[in-house]
């Protein structure tokens, strides 16, 4: 269920994280913040891990609310891979790697439970693309869909490898992108590719270096 109040406050706390380093995020310096309300932090968080929790399920609400409407089981599907290319990149201080890093090292439990809720969506949502783009002749229908969604999994779990991509050295975005574009033509029959250049023409959102 939806908490306002809390969402706030952890969108507040992601702020500050972002503006000032994840180690700023600990609840002993955050109750040190003047800009925060010590009793509403109690109120919500016992343990740092209690707040860990509460950031990644805001990140899962932030996410379900932009997707809510964009109909990925009706459009076009390889415009749908462009409006998620889009959304990502509007919306990359929610996905930055850093707090996720952070988290990862320190509650591994926690973001795991939150990755496997994540990669459960996302293989949801390729499957119906797949299904979609290989009905409309875009994809090629000799794709095995289960196989294929695992491996765009794969690929985007693989961006916040620290060690692959350092957060502080790329841009999240923008491999993402490239990661969408090589991803596509893989899968594209010859309707597709043509359909996926000028789409790229008239919207230069995959980055052209």
């Amino acid at each position: 269920m939806k908490n306002d109040e809390l969402n706030s406050l952890v969108e507040t706390i992601r702020n500050i994280a972002l503006k000032k380093g994840v180690s700023e995020i600990s609840l002993e310096k955050l109750k040190a913040n003047p800009a925060l309300d010590n009793a509403l932090l109690d109120k919500y968080f016992t343990t740092d891990k209690d707040l860990a929790e509460s950031i990644f399920e805001n990140d899962r609400q932030h996410f379900e609310v932009i997707f809510k409407d964009k109909n990925f089981e009706t459009n076009n599907a390889i415009d749908n891979l462009f409006t998620v290319s889009e959304i990502i990149a509007k919306n990359f201080n929610y996905l930055s790697p850093s707090i996720y890093h952070h988290y990862q090292e320190k509650y591994p439990d926690v973001y795991e439970a939150y990755f496997n809720k994540r990669s459960d969506d996302v293989f949801n949502r390729i499957s119906i693309n797949l299904n979609r783009g290989i009905w409309q002749e875009y994809y090629r229908d000799d794709l095995g869909i289960e196989l294929v969604a695992r491996g765009y999994i794969s690929r985007l779990i693989d961006l916040y490898n620290k060690e692959n991509f350092p957060a502080e050295d790329f841009s999240f975005d923008d491999f993402f992108n490239q990661m969408v574009e090589t991803f596509v033509l893989s899968i594209v029959t010859d309707k597709g590719l043509a359909y996926w250049n000028e789409k790229k023409k008239k919207t230069k959102l995959v980055s052209e270096k």
